[in-house]
């Protein structure tokens, strides 16, 4: 990746000096990301309630990365015109970390939001984990509560100011019952064989990077299932960073591609995780979860983690598989709530669902130079 990064910056250096020659449209906003070719989550939310107020010049940039010669190619190429819709646009939003924004400075006039796909942050990311390039030049970046802006300022290379507390825009749907009924009424019309089961959702984070390959944790989600009976269903949703999932054809167990977590979560009774930040989401419907970290020591070095996770995590630590069957048969409701109820005030700041809003606002005030 390192050689890749270097040739790729090469290229990007003979074009940055001919952006300047771009005219700066003072009133467009682009969306940018790397990871999708959609707008999703919090894009999808935030491009829409911007249409609809037709104020501004709306762009979008989208692009879902392939390590593949062409998906190289492609991504240079995608690369090269974000160089010059950066430096004509009064705003830019992105998603994920960015390559060109960080090792080419745009224009003071323009401003970076950074809007994180996560709820916050249990790993450490950004410029707290080795590298090919340093994270900068971004301008503002929004967080779930104060917990987060020590966290975000250091990988981002941002000052804690800059961190601003606004709720995460995706999550404003799950505070709203009535989203919630509707949606767990569709999935059960949906997958009518999970009603009246203790639906159990395992949604892990990845493991790799993106200059080697991303893979998946090892487990036996079909000898978990046998062992737990009939009367459970297990949910395997994949981290949208792993293309072809090996659990997708596994018996016995119900592999979800098309519905985003947090519509699963409607019908959901217990959460897998390990690392993942949609522990945070979850902690919204109050249910018990269970960590499944086989690798908890070497994860816990490299790259690390942002709390105390045996003593902070808000639920039981399953170090095998059979730690994990007898933490399964044995979740009780009550028994880890005040956890749970600790582990929502440090993340969250707010529980109104109306951080959309508050996020709209922020635009507005970069867009007319009042933040």
């Amino acid at each position: 990746m390192k050689f890749k990064a270097i040739v790729l910056t090469l290229i990007l250096s003979f074009f940055y000096p001919f952006t300047f020659l771009s005219r700066l449209h003072k009133n467009r906003i682009t969306f940018i990301s790397l990871e999708h070719d959609n707008l999703s989550k919090d894009f999808k939310i935030l491009y829409e309630a911007l249409a609809a107020e037709q104020r501004y010049e709306l762009k979008t940039l989208l692009f879902k990365f392939k390590p593949t010669f062409l998906g190289n190619l492609r991504y240079g190429l995608a690369c090269i015109r974000q160089l010059f819709i950066i430096q004509s646009s009064k705003l830019v939003i992105i998603d994920y970390n960015n390559f060109v924004i960080s090792k080419f400075p745009h224009r003071s006039k323009v401003k970076v939001l950074e809007v994180w796909h996560a709820t916050g942050a249990l790993k450490n990311f950004g410029n707290k984990v080795e590298r090919d390039y340093e994270v900068k030049n971004y301008d503002y970046v929004i967080a779930n509560s104060d917990f987060f802006k020590k966290i975000y300022a250091e990988a981002f290379n941002l000052s804690e100011k800059n961190v601003l507390v606004t709720g995460i825009p995706n999550n404003d749907k799950i505070f709203d019952s009535d989203f919630v009924d509707k949606t767990r009424k569709r999935l059960l019309e949906k997958y009518p064989f999970i009603e009246n089961k203790t639906v159990i959702t395992y949604a892990p984070t990845f493991r790799g990077r993106i200059s080697t390959h991303f893979r998946e944790v090892a487990i036996d989600l079909e000898r978990v299932q046998k062992a737990l009976g009939s009367d459970y269903i297990i949910i395997y949703k994949a981290h949208p960073l792993i293309p072809d999932s090996r659990y997708a054809d596994t018996p016995n167990v119900l592999f979800i591609e098309d519905e985003l977590i947090s519509s699963i979560f409607c019908v959901s009774d217990v959460l897998i995780t390990d690392y993942s930040a949609i522990a945070i989401d979850w902690m919204i419907f109050d249910k018990p979860v269970v960590a499944y970290v086989p690798d908890f020591k070497k994860y816990s070095m490299k790259p690390g983690l942002t709390i105390d996770y045996r003593n902070e995590f808000p639920g039981q630590l399953a170090f095998n598989e059979d730690d994990l069957i007898r933490a399964l048969q044995s979740c009780k409701d009550d028994e880890y709530k005040k956890k749970r109820s600790d582990f929502f005030k440090k993340t969250y700041q707010y529980s109104d669902g109306k951080s959309t809003g508050r996020v709209i606002s922020m635009i507005h005030s970069i867009m007319n130079d009042a933040l």
